[in-house]
């Protein structure tokens, strides 16, 4: 029955991290939501630029140039004061954009993240990218800077050999946490730790110390590699963020379609184009796990199977197989849930990954059985 009775309180739970989450962000008010429209009327476009369709549904095309550098674009964005969040909506499409030699080398935007103390060194922060023939769904996400606040800018560099890079759709907003966030995802964590605390400890058998360190191992897998995870970026469960009406703009639910070239604007008379170069490949971002999974793809089935055996096992000699499994089944499937509802989707990869991380429980279990089988008999000798 207590089993029972804690398997509820862990859909509540679920349920209270979804809508925390959903609503951990609010518009900052007296500042618009910033379009590319807004960007429009002040942009100067480098060779290779040119604006898709009328001022009140500007697109953006990159084109590249036989013979010249790749063609890349900067913009400020009009109004931003320096901040350590800011909400992206964007659809970037690809027409024919054939990359390079490099995995980097196609088409991608980017956030510039620039000191508010006036230095010249800053931080290149990639939202999104495209190659090929490859049609942008409408995606969005909080970027954050690498230094406490930052001024952002907008940066696009179609880095492929031929072909168009196409910004269809692009809204900045600067968004703050909620209170109701910053107190509230205290309380849902020490709910969290009192669940897996119980759920290891509902026949009372163990005494306090191993129990609260196992649940503390456990605690820490849920918050670095399931919600928030080792993202650099935020993204919601699904359903945009429930962030408040907008106070300027009027935000659509659909991406638009790519416009036609022949409703292209050209640089107006008198704007001097100005060559931007590319920043070049970019270091991976986010927590060092996720770095050392990009950078180690041949090595990606042993991670996983090294991220579940370590807890697995320690947790398996803290207080025992029985409920260490259960514990480790559930982080597994939660941490794959996660990618998905943050919207990277699940291939034939993850089920890879599930596979591996069911051999490293399995591993860690077997290996604990040996271990405590010849402790015994070492006691009993």
């Amino acid at each position: 029955m207590r089993r029972f009775t804690l398997s509820g309180v862990f859909l509540i739970l679920a349920v209270g991290l979804y809508f925390l989450w959903q609503c951990r962000f609010e518009r900052v008010p007296g500042i618009s939501t910033l379009t590319l429209n807004d960007i429009r009327q002040t942009a100067k476009l480098t060779p290779g630029v040119d604006w898709l369709g009328g001022p009140s549904d500007s697109q953006l095309r990159l084109r590249v140039i036989q013979g010249h550098p790749p063609t890349v674009t900067r913009f400020d964005l009009p109004g931003f004061q320096e901040t350590d969040r800011l909400h992206l909506k964007f659809a970037i499409s690809a027409n024919k954009l054939r990359p390079g030699r490099e995995d980097w080398e196609d088409g991608r935007g980017i956030i510039e993240w620039h000191s508010p103390r006036g230095q010249a060194d800053s931080e290149n922060d990639p939202f999104g990218a495209a190659r090929h023939d490859q049609t942008g769904l409408l995606t969005e996400l909080v970027a954050k800077p690498e230094e406490p606040t930052a001024i952002p800018a907008l940066r696009l560099e179609n880095l492929g050999t031929s072909g168009d890079l196409i910004l269809s759709r692009f809204e900045a907003t600067l968004v703050r946490e909620r209170m109701v966030w910053k107190i509230g995802h205290w309380v849902l964590l020490a709910g969290w730790f009192v669940w897996v605390f119980l759920w290891i400890n509902y026949r009372g058998s163990h005494r306090l110390l191993r129990p609260m360190l196992a649940s503390t191992v456990w605690i820490l897998m849920g918050i670095y590699f399931v919600v928030p995870g080792p993202w650099k970026s935020f993204r919601s469960f699904g359903p945009p963020f429930c962030m408040g009406d907008a106070e300027f703009h009027k935000i659509h639910s659909t991406a638009p379609g790519i416009i036609e070239p022949e409703k292209t604007f050209s640089v107006p008379d008198g704007v001097p184009p100005e060559t931007v170069l590319s920043v070049g490949q970019i270091p991976e971002k986010g927590d060092i796990a996720l770095r050392i999974k990009h950078y180690a793809q041949k090595a990606r089935p042993f991670l996983h199977l090294a991220l579940l055996f370590g807890p697995t096992f320690l947790a398996a000699c803290l207080v025992g197989r029985r409920s260490t499994l259960s514990l480790a089944v559930v982080t597994s499937i939660a941490i794959e849930l996660a990618q998905v509802a943050f919207g990277f989707g699940f291939d034939l990869q993850d089920v890879v990954d599930l596979l591996c991380d069911a051999t490293g429980i399995a591993l860690a279990l077997a290996i604990h059985h040996l271990f405590l089988r010849r402790w015994s008999r070492l006691v009993a000798s």
